[in-house]
């Protein structure tokens, strides 16, 4: 190949929120090493993962597919095989990539491998049988992951974590991918996603963490007296787990220890950087940062993630791409981005060919202007009846299909079973406060949103993979017979009777 095929270095945490880094404007929250990403490249001020959930917000960027294509619409449900086979990371292994996991991907089969030759999976706090698990073995930890350092202040989860810094998971991870990135020689290149497990819930920062965000200082909940009136799936959460009954100081603890677990895994990126640039491999390398989704910490009186929300603190992530040879600097784009366009970027940047079925596209020429058709709206979705049990009301009956769609102005989320809605002016109500669904003003609106959400459904479907001729006198004048007798296949005589 005529120039050097890059490196590629994918980072993805787990349930941040695209306004818990300084890059996007947070006042508070200290992110130097993120930050120093977007400062080197592009920040993606819009990008939207195309699900609420970890599991099939992650399946949705190694197919390159929306969820209701490749069959993983919610946790705990996996890919079937033959989507197994057609991921970006096999098609890098194919191309000579070196490709490898770190971390927490939430793969399903567990272990994949989806196209990767090296694994090194802990899978999350709550998994019990990985190599981080052996680890606190050996030192005598094992179980006490899980156990507070004094009391819990706050809702429940919320608390210090007993062990130190050095032990917790989100710093294993990070060594295993220091120790990874010094130990790979450069014979081709590679491609490493390494995924931390933080700042998901519980929000357990180890000293120094706990203590470095002032509750009082931390930007508070947002919410609005009877907002939930008109959510009636969001109230039956709301009610169901209790979240409501926290006052906002309470979920000031919360914020803060959230933020003290995203420096935290901060920290270790500035590690990871730092071996990229002894080796001399940030110049070659491209550097991508996002989640799988955020978290509500206590907007709208919610908490954790939902099946039933699709507020951008839920959907929209820290999105960012830093690759000096194609990306322009310190750059920000307003475009709206999603998930599966990293890796139809990551094969573009390889050279290699993105497989027919993938359905992201290239941000390659996006932020300097060279693409004048890039799609206008954005699009997540959940199948809450695929899985009974998983993140949503107890309650059947406020258990739905969901699905939004968005542009820079509107947001609609469409709930086609229970028969109702949400309608947001992002302009005017940024923080998705006042749902106008069953406004009569907004009438059009709502119509003019339910047809682009259909169109964006007849969009999304399966990419034609078959075989093509030119038109029809090529597939006329072509020899229909086969090249080689199929073995039990009988065929016409040519001889006439």
């Amino acid at each position: 190949m005529g120039q050097k095929r890059p490196n590629i270095l994918f980072i993805t945490t787990d349930e941040q929120r695209f306004d818990c880094l300084g890059c996007y404007g947070n006042p508070v929250i200290r992110t130097p090493n993120m930050d120093r990403i977007a400062e080197q490249g592009v920040r993606f001020e819009r990008g939207y993962v195309q699900n609420p959930m970890c599991m099939p917000s992650r399946m949705a960027i190694m197919t390159g597919r929306y969820c209701s294509e490749n069959g993983c619409n919610i946790n705990c449900v996996g890919i079937p095989e033959h989507e197994q086979a057609n991921t970006f990371i096999q098609s890098l292994s194919d191309a000579g990539y070196m490709t490898a996991a770190i971390g927490k991907m939430h793969m399903m089969p567990k272990w994949g491998p989806f196209g990767f030759v090296y694994l090194d999976l802990v899978e999350g706090k709550a998994d019990l049988n990985n190599q981080y698990i052996d680890y606190l073995k050996a030192k005598g930890l094992n179980g006490r992951q899980n156990e507070a350092k004094g009391e819990e202040d706050g809702p429940p989860g919320t608390r210090t974590s007993v062990l130190t810094a050095e032990d917790t998971i989100d710093v294993f991870v990070g060594r295993r991918g220091v120790q990874w990135l010094d130990d790979w020689q450069g014979d081709e290149p590679f491609f490493l996603w390494l995924s931390f497990s933080n700042p998901h819930f519980p929000f357990d920062p180890p000293e120094p963490y706990d203590t470095m965000y002032d509750p009082a200082t931390v930007p508070g909940p947002v919410w609005r007296e009877g907002e939930m009136d008109d959510k009636p799936t969001q109230r039956q959460l709301q009610r169901e787990r209790g979240y409501d009954r926290y006052s906002d100081d309470e979920l000031r603890k919360v914020i803060a220890h959230y933020y003290g677990n995203v420096t935290l895994v901060d920290d270790q990126v500035g590690k990871v950087l730092e071996v990229l640039e002894r080796k001399d491999l940030m110049r070659d390398t491209l550097i991508a940062l996002t989640s799988d989704h955020g978290d509500h910490l206590g907007d709208h009186r919610l908490l954790h993630k939902s099946g039933v929300t699709f507020y951008d603190i839920s959907v929209r992530v820290p999105y960012l791409v830093r690759y000096p040879k194609l990306f322009p600097q310190g750059a920000v784009c307003e475009d709206l981005v999603e998930a599966i366009d990293l890796p139809a970027t990551f094969l573009d940047v390889a050279g290699v060919t993105a497989p027919p079925t993938m359905q992201g596209r290239s941000l390659v020429g996006l932020v300097d202007g060279r693409l004048d058709d890039w799609r206008d709206d954005a699009f997540s979705e959940i199948d809450l009846h695929i899985n009974p049990r998983m993140h949503g009301p107890n309650d059947p009956g406020s258990r739905d299909y969901v699905a939004m769609v968005c542009t820079r102005e509107w947001k609609y989320v469409h709930f086609p079973n229970l028969g109702i809605g949400e309608l947001y002016d992002l302009v005017s109500d940024p923080h998705e406060l006042s749902n106008l669904f069953y406004d009569a003003d907004y009438a059009d609106r709502v119509a003019a949103m339910r047809l682009r959400l259909l169109n964006r459904f007849m969009r999304n479907q399966r990419a034609y993979i078959g075989a093509r001729t030119e038109g029809f006198r090529e597939h006329y004048l072509a020899d229909h017979r086969p090249p080689a007798p199929i073995p039990g296949v009988t065929y016409a005589s040519t001889d006439e009777a």
